[in-house]
């Protein structure tokens, strides 16, 4: 390839495109190309960088390993494949493809420093990459020459522009002094609440103002400075994080990949779940990344398993039906108020952890039939009289169905159409734990084709962007949520089953306590109520 071609990637490249001609060709004379098939690694993560990687064709994939340093030394010395395992995606550099000279670099920042390693493993992907390579050691001795010097300024500071708009907003909100600073100095955790609504900061804030004044006057104080901030944690507002220590979150809030990367560029170490569930946090990537993690394991099974009671009385005798009836002062009784009674009924209860077991005790208290469907059997629950029956037969079976299990992959959409087929007609369905543990527009199929007879739920797929929040002013666009909320058979509550005063104590008591032990010193999995995923 000729000078004028090399020059021409340069051109086509983002940022580089900038540098004087005269740079340019200092560079292209030094670069060379390799051309690889699919899964060849470039560097693996914390090898030292020795080379700028410019990709002509193809596509690199960074990755970064999601597992404890014990463990990296030996998937690192594996095979491309055994890496991608065991990692998160960063990123995808892709060229500009076939008879497009140019695409984007990598490695570059890196080779500014002698020895600087590298954060990631670059493999690339597809039958063809072709990437020029340009030394480190020799870019940075022609980079260091006096009539590059300005140039070579302005380029670093497109770089840092172009992929670190979190640390000019961390710096632009650290120089605005929007956070007030505590006098506890090195012993002070920031965190930030996000989606906190009008009940997490009237009981955050007084509790967090005891603790410090609990921790005061002892030997190694610890102060805890905690803001608010009704935006939900995505994408677009993990950036309010810069500057803080800990981000504490809420069962909306959604901490992916690419969150959980903006959070740690911030300096973000610690992610506290003020509630059990974490089906919208990669797990995996926090590991990769060495942020902590840290639930509230349980609150008040009670709260779940009792507004799951309130559900069925609800849906079952029509409560909201016939109090709207007598509002209108209509005292009539007919067929459309008719329910019936617990008592006697098979009641099929689908996970039996501690709130399905709280679940099953209200049951048996009725004097009605369990049966119950979980891969982990509980013997209080056979000690009460409950028999474990398979799939199928908890759906043929019951005559009333809760669904109580987390949502995990083998989990979501336990109902769908399929199991329609299956279902005792007339069932009613009631679902308190986690809204994709239905097929929503499966459950209003049934509904109508009568094999549901109501459906009573706390929870909805895709309540992420309507849950907690007022909506009677506008205009609800998601037609199966308008669905539910038109339909006589379904009771619909908006995530409230938690909602207890007991509940909103241990909530707040154990996130303050899980925030406190991680300043102890309790990271990564030796944080008690981490849910990092398992060791292999």
């Amino acid at each position: 390839m000729s000078l004028e071609d090399k020059i021409r990637i340069f051109k086509n490249t983002k940022s580089w495109s900038e540098l004087p001609d005269e740079l340019l060709v200092e560079l292209a004379e030094i670069m060379t190309m390799e051309e690889v098939g699919d899964n060849h690694i470039f560097i693996k993560e914390g090898e030292v960088f020795k080379s700028i990687l410019i990709v002509d064709i193809g596509k690199l994939v960074r990755t970064k390993l999601s597992c404890d340093d014990s463990e990296k030394a030996a998937i690192l010395a594996g095979t491309a494949e055994t890496i991608k395992e065991q990692s998160v995606v960063v990123d995808e550099i892709l060229g500009t493809g076939e008879g497009h000279l140019g695409g984007h670099a990598t490695g570059t920042m890196h080779n500014f420093e002698p020895n600087a390693k590298a954060y990631a493993t670059v493999i690339s992907s597809g039958p063809k990459t072709r990437v020029w390579k340009i030394p480190g050691d020799k870019f940075r001795e022609i980079v260091a020459k006096p009539q590059y010097a300005l140039p070579v300024m302005v380029f670093l500071a497109n770089e840092v522009r172009a992929g670190s708009k979190s640390i000019r907003t961390m710096l632009n909100q650290l120089k605005q002094g929007v956070r007030g600073e505590s006098s506890s100095g090195a012993n002070d955790i920031k965190v930030l609440c996000f989606d906190a609504t009008s009940w997490v900061v009237d009981n955050f804030k007084p509790a967090v103002e005891e603790f410090n004044k609990e921790h005061m006057g002892s030997d190694n104080p610890l102060h805890i400075t905690m803001d608010y901030t009704t935006e939900r944690l995505s994408d677009q507002s993990a950036t309010f994080a810069a500057g803080y220590d800990a981000v504490c979150l809420f069962v909306n809030d959604t901490a992916n990949a690419s969150t959980i990367q903006t959070l740690s560029k911030l300096g973000v170490k610690m992610i506290a779940n003020r509630c059990a569930g974490f089906d919208r946090v990669d797990t995996k990537a926090a590991l990769a990344y060495g942020i902590t993690l840290a639930r509230v394991p349980a609150y008040s099974p009670y709260a779940v398993a009792e507004m799951a009671i309130s559900l069925l009385m609800g849906i079952n005798r029509k409560i909201t039906r016939a109090s709207n009836r007598v509002k209108m002062a209509n005292f009539s009784l007919d067929a459309g108020l008719m329910g019936v009674d617990i008592h006697g009924k098979t009641v099929g209860v689908m996970g039996t952890g501690k709130i399905g077991q709280i679940l099953c005790n209200i049951i048996h208290g009725f004097g009605a039939n369990i049966i119950c469907y979980d891969v982990f059997e509980s013997d209080e629950v056979k000690a009460m009289g409950g028999k474990y029956v398979s799939k199928d037969e908890i759906f043929a079976q019951s005559d009333i169905l809760f669904l109580m299990m987390p949502l995990l992959p083998q989990t979501k959409h336990t109902i769908n159409d399929a199991a329609l087929e299956k279902l005792k007609p007339g069932v009613l369905l009631i679902n308190s734990s986690r809204g994709g543990l239905v097929d929503t527009n499966s459950v209003l199929k049934g509904i109508q084709s009568g094999i549901i007879g109501g459906y009573g739920a706390d929870v909805y797929e895709n309540e992420g962007d309507y849950f907690f929040q007022d909506w009677s002013a506008r205009n609800i666009s998601d037609p199966t949520l308008v669905s539910l909320l038109g339909n006589n058979n379904v009771l619909l509550t908006a995530h409230q089953a938690f909602f207890t005063q007991e509940a909103v104590d241990a909530i707040v008591n154990v996130t303050i306590d899980n925030l406190k032990q991680f300043k102890e010193g309790k990271v990564m999995y030796e944080h008690p109520n981490t849910f990092l995923p398992p060791r292999k």
